[in-house]
């Protein structure tokens, strides 16, 4: 079981519990390299990696270095990446169910709202899970979720044109935005 508290106070920027998880800014950075044996001593398993361009990252080295499993999931609206998300789906939805991660994109706001909206709106909202909150995209930092919306809405289409039936009846996928869109105004 993760000890998601011991890991909150490393104090690494952008840090938050989430799905039995925590996400926030990459640890790849050599400015988050000190708290890499204070969150694995608390029980992480896996760190899921958004950045959709990581080449020249440490992060999976690191990860093997720590015991860790990493698994990359790219989050971006192209249609490339956007392919990429939804083969890849399932995968990161059992790494999510599974608990004891670490997901992180560049600074753990934007692309991880992204991806933890996907995981809602077409996995874990029909279980019965609530939203995630919402971080980077909040109204009341100057931001909107247009760009959330862009890539559910691509996410969508790509499950739509791929499968040749709505991924969820469409009335739903609205409602579900629109809780979405809710979050993102609500004060932290």
């Amino acid at each position: 079981m993760l000890d998601i508290e011991r890991i909150i106070q490393t104090k690494v920027p952008d840090i938050a519990p989430v799905y039995g998880g925590v996400r926030g800014r990459t640890l790849s950075s050599r400015h988050q390299a000190y708290a890499w044996q204070t969150i694995v001593e608390s029980g992480l398993r896996q760190v899921i990696d958004l950045r959709k361009d990581y080449s020249a990252d440490r992060f999976p080295e690191l990860c093997q270095m720590y015991g860790v499993d990493y698994f990359h999931y790219p989050i971006d609206n192209d249609r490339e990446t956007i392919s990429k998300m939804v083969e890849l789906f399932p995968q990161f939805c059992q790494k999510i169910d599974r608990g004891d991660f670490y997901i992180a994109c560049a600074l753990g706001l934007h692309r991880t709202d992204i991806a933890l909206c996907t995981y809602w709106v077409f996995y874990a909202a029909d279980k019965g899970i609530a939203p995630p909150p919402i971080r980077g995209y909040r109204q009341e930092d100057g931001h909107n979720t247009n760009k959330i919306m862009r890539v559910l809405n691509a996410f969508y289409q790509h499950l739509l044109e791929r499968d040749g039936v709505e991924p969820i009846p469409m009335e739903v996928f609205k409602e579900r935005k629109k809780v979405i869109n809710e979050l993102s105004k609500r004060e932290t």
